[in-house]
């Protein structure tokens, strides 16, 4: 085989890439420093191993498509792969090449970039992402989900429940005379007991199929998935009990000296053409009507 001179010799080993010769069949026949520390060995070490050696398994099919490429166009990549590093752990690099023919024979020259850095960098993007994305669907205040994330969810399980034919209920809660809470204790106070008001729907819901969020102001909302009428208005009752039993002083109020709530329940059990906005507006009737009727209690109904 055609030597290097001692200037391209330089080159090849000196350049923070990895570069590497093989026969057509995976045989490495020449590589640099830079290549051999991919794979945590020395270039002698390396040289004794197939390209193949040092490629996970799971890559067969890319690597098949990679010398299609090759054998109809010449080159192949750029593309991303793992190779097997010493110590077993898996090494990120993304490879291109070429054929190329030495004294009447043909070979294949690589050039491989460690990219760990990189996916570490993605990975971590991503990660922070989806942090964003979470907070983006929680309350700032209380903690619990949002009104994006009630949208976003009832919207889901409403077609989930038409599809299994399965009911869904709908508890929307609002916090008696709240307003002249606010005005008798003040907005920090009233922060506060949104937050009291908040954790405490958390704690009674028992499910991770069940959502409970703050729909605006001092209004909550659960959406049941898989709920009857009469489980979804028991569950209710707990929430309003569970409330009472807080003890959150309220000396405005004129139902009682504590905290209370009034709620309207509803449960779809036969959905036809409907959108999911029919049960929110079903079950913002029946809070009106709890409310109406005398708060600290709650009205419901089976569609």
């Amino acid at each position: 085989m055609k030597r290097l001179s001692k200037y391209e010799r330089l080159l090849f080993e000196k350049t923070v890439i990895g570069l590497a010769l093989c026969r057509m069949n995976g045989d490495l026949v020449d590589v640099n420093s830079a290549y051999s520390a991919l794979i945590g060995r020395s270039v002698e070490e390396t040289l004794t191993l197939s390209y193949w050696e040092i490629t996970p398994e799971k890559y067969a099919l890319q690597e098949l498509s990679q010398l299609e490429s090759l054998e109809k166009t010449g080159k192949y990549g750029p593309y991303e792969k793992e190779y097997i590093h010493a110590d077993g752990h898996f090494v990120p690099v993304r490879l291109s090449g070429q054929s190329v023919e030495i004294d009447g024979e043909q070979y294949i020259w690589s050039s491989v970039e460690d990219i760990t850095e990189r996916k570490q960098a993605e990975e971590e993007l991503a990660l922070l992402y989806k942090e964003v994305e979470q907070l983006s669907l929680l309350d700032g205040l209380t903690g619990i989900s949002n009104r994006r994330m009630f949208d976003q969810t009832l919207d889901r399980e409403w077609e989930r429940a038409k599809r299994n034919k399965s009911p869904l209920s709908l508890i929307m809660l609002d916090i008696d005379f709240f307003k002249e809470y606010n005005d008798y204790y003040g907005h920090t106070q009233g922060d506060e007991c949104l937050k009291q008001v908040a954790k405490t729907l958390r704690e009674v819901s028992k499910r991770t199929i069940d959502l409970v969020g703050r729909y605006g102001g001092e209004e909550f909302v659960f959406i049941l998935p898989e709920t009857s009428e009469t489980n979804a208005r028991h569950f209710a009752e707990q929430c309003l009990s569970a409330i009472k039993q807080q003890k959150l002083p309220h000396i405005p109020s004129t139902i009682a000296e504590v905290i209370t709530v009034s709620a309207g329940v509803c449960t779809f059990i036969s959905f036809g053409e409907t959108q999911s906005s029919a049960l929110i507006e079903c079950a913002d009737k029946l809070l009106y009507q709890a409310k109406k009727n005398g708060r600290n209690r709650l009205e419901y109904q089976q569609e």
